[in-house]
């Protein structure tokens, strides 16, 4: 239950359609970017050439900047419904904005609602790769093991930069087909139509083949799924400099070096005299002679850290810049496409160090489960969203401002990456070696537990058990024996001829002991295979540490409470969700009667009526009866009338699920009668109540 598989039948199939899914969203979002200046003149047109590029530029900006926002909205979905939902969703959003865009008429048609119809689509893809990508890399990177992560999740990384050399491909191919005039002029749209095309095919697929991740399956188990993964983002200290610090220091200080080296390079060698489809070329080869680098130094970080691969990948790119921009304005008149394609893939070489996978794995290792979807996300798309995405149109405004292409690169593309880049440098610490499951495993959820001999005398068990509040005890001797709980206690006092003075291993549940490091989800199927209220943690040497309880890993009083907020429970009466009729007893029965009905009705609670008028007269639990029988044996024979709880607190079937979840939380109580003309007609416990919230 330790060691951690590779279960490369499960892997593979989620790894290829998460890699499918990221490139075909990748593929549609970088299309615009191949054509930014064909839909420049088509949708923002201007007398002055450059003002109108910045226009199609401003609109691929626009892109980058609700992709935080897309990560936002999706990562909320993700971290409250679940991984798979938010990829689907992104995914189908990504086909609506680029089939929208294959089908707009341009300005000369419409005028203006052109331009406005250009910015809003680019604004549906922004908010689709910007939920759907975090989400891809969650989906992947929950299912792999801890010691393949970045290898693995190092394919997904090659999705951005084979997605730019596809649509590069893509648009260089079109262009072929319909001739330079054709193409510019119309059938630049076949790039948007077949795309989208096969976005709506893999969002099908994923839909109707693929689960949900384990690591979600096991928050939704236990109930740790939170409903405010935002809130809890910008409002936990801790949670927030975690941001920070990925942002800032390693993912925003990679975001410029990224699109220069795949997208801005293709701008800077037109700028120079080189066509749209030699420059297309170039970057596209080039990047599919460095596509190896993505899962090799994915591969190397999971021998040696993450933080050194990152480092080096953001400072060295950097600081090369202003040696392979100074050597491509010396050969591009006239064009030596041999020397540019080497100073092009020395560019795209080293992307694939930084956003190689060591940056996913480093992410996932950084953020908790209950808001990694949104952290990851958020993270991601405001680096290369924001400060990434904006690298075209700083430096093409940067250039407006200083009249020098080379100087304007330099200043946002070394300086700005290194500056950020110290931040991590100061800051960062390694994440190699962050089991996901850390989190989630049993030790985390073990609760402090009563541990007694094996030979000890059941009364002093239940006299332990009763001073201590518990309502199990570990039973062990020279090794672990079982578990023994209230409700087995009674069932052998009354039906197996167990006495107050036979030692606890007669009565003991065998069990299995759950490893401190084993996932808790594996804890939770142990506990409904033996049917148990808690199970045992031991560590590697066999030492008892607790013990797991549902009602702690359940989160059971904080979901109750919840649940009393949500409005839906004012419309739901408690006659909808009672046990009926109920089982009870009346106020002369013998103790030991009571025990036995319990025990025979596997049930800990019982309301009691009165003998002669049938109405409710108290409550007797499995905890009250322990406290009596551990004491005196003479017990057993006395009326539960002189024991029974007469302080009832009850409810009526016609109040609400509220009601009874605030007096549950108010009385801290888990069973309420429920009373008709002061008749017992049912019972409602907070198990029943849990069901229903």
């Amino acid at each position: 239950m330790h060691e951690e598989k590779v279960r490369w039948g499960e892997i593979l199939p989620v790894a290829i359609v998460a890699w499918l899914g990221a490139l075909i969203e990748w593929i549609d979002f970088y299309t615009y970017a191949m054509v930014a200046k064909i839909i420049g003149h088509h949708y923002f047109p201007s007398h002055d050439p450059v003002a109108s590029l910045l226009g199609a530029y401003a609109g691929l900006a626009i892109g980058f900047f609700f992709r935080p926002l897309g990560a936002l909205m999706f990562g909320k979905i993700g971290d409250q419904f679940g991984r798979k939902v938010t990829f689907v969703a992104a995914v189908s959003l990504m086909m609506i904005g680029t089939l929208g865009i294959a089908v707009l008429p341009t300005y000369a048609k419409i005028g203006i609602l052109a331009t406005i119809g250009i910015i809003l689509l680019r604004i549906v893809q922004g908010l689709a790769l910007g939920g759907g990508f975090g989400a891809a890399i969650t989906y992947l990177g929950e299912y792999v093991p801890d010691h393949r992560r970045g290898f693995i999740t190092g394919f997904l990384f090659t999705t951005a930069a084979l997605g730019i050399g596809i649509a590069a491909n893509v648009t260089a191919v079109l262009q072929g087909h319909f001739g330079a005039e054709k193409f510019a002029a119309y059938g630049w749209r076949w790039a948007f139509v077949i795309v989208g095309i096969i976005v709506l095919i893999i969002a099908i697929i994923i839909h109707l083949f693929y689960k949900e991740t384990p690591v979600f399956t096991a928050l939704k188990k236990i109930r740790q799924v939170t409903s405010s993964p935002v809130r809890e983002l910008f409002t936990n200290k801790y949670y927030f400099f975690l941001f920070l610090l990925a942002w800032i220091g390693v993912v925003g200080a990679h975001g410029p070096i990224w699109y220069t080296n795949q997208l801005y390079i293709k701008y800077y060698l037109q700028h120079y005299g080189i066509s749209i489809g030699k420059a297309s070329k170039l970057l596209a080869y080039a990047t599919y002679c460095s596509i190896w680098a993505y899962p090799f130094f994915g591969w190397l970080s999971d021998k040696i850290g993450r933080r050194p691969i990152l480092l080096f990948g953001i400072f060295g790119n950097a600081l090369m810049f202003p040696i392979t921009f100074s050597l491509i304005k010396h050969f591009v008149n006239p064009p030596d496409y041999n020397m540019l394609f080497v100073l092009t893939l020395c560019g795209t070489l080293f992307n694939g160090v930084t956003y190689s996978g060591a940056m996913p794995a480093f992410l996932l290792e950084l953020f908790p489960a209950r808001i990694r979807t949104t952290a990851i996300g958020f993270t991601y798309n405001m680096g290369y969203g924001i400060t990434g995405g904006l690298t075209p149109l700083m430096i093409t405004a940067l250039y407006k401002f200083t009249g020098n292409m080379y100087l304007s690169v330099i200043l946002w593309s070394t300086c700005l990456p290194i500056l950020m880049g110290l931040f991590f440098l100061i800051k960062g610490w390694e994440t190699k070696g962050t089991r996901l499951w850390e989190e989630l495993s049993a030790g985390k959820f073990a609760q402090p537990t009563l541990v007694v001999d094996a030979h000890a005398p059941v009364s002093e068990v239940m006299k332990k058990m009763n001073m201590e509040g518990q309502r199990y005890a570990i039973v062990k001797n020279t090794t672990y024996l079982g578990i023994v709980e209230e409700r087995r206690i009674l069932a052998g006092l009354t039906q197996k001829g167990v006495r107050l003075d036979s030692p606890v291993k007669d009565i003991a549940v065998e069990v299995d002991a759950v490893l401190e490091d084993a996932r808790i989800i594996d804890a939770i199927v142990l506990l409904d295979q033996y049917g148990v209220k808690a199970l045992p943690v031991a560590d590697r040497a066999g030492n008892i540490i607790g013990a797991i309880d549902p009602r702690i890993v359940f989160n059971e009083i904080a979901v109750l409470t919840a649940g009393a907020r949500k409005p839906f429970t004012e419309r739901i009466h408690i006659e909808e969700v009672m046990k009926s009729p109920a089982i009870t007893v009346t106020d002369n029965t013998k103790i030991i009667d009571v025990a036995t009905t319990m025990a025979e009705k596997n049930i800990g609670f019982l309301p009691v009526v009165s003998a002669d008028t049938a109405k409710l007269a108290g409550v007797i639990s499995e905890k009250d009866l322990m406290a009596i029988l551990c004491c005196e044996e003479a017990g057993f024979d006395k009326p539960v009338k002189d024991y029974m709880i007469t302080n009832v607190i009850t409810v009526t079937p016609e109040e609400t699920v509220k009601s009874a979840l605030e007096k549950l939380i108010s009385n801290k109580i888990r069973h309420l009668p429920v009373v008709k003309t002061e008749r017992v007609i049912g019972v409602v416990s907070s198990k029943d109540l849990l069901k229903v919230v």
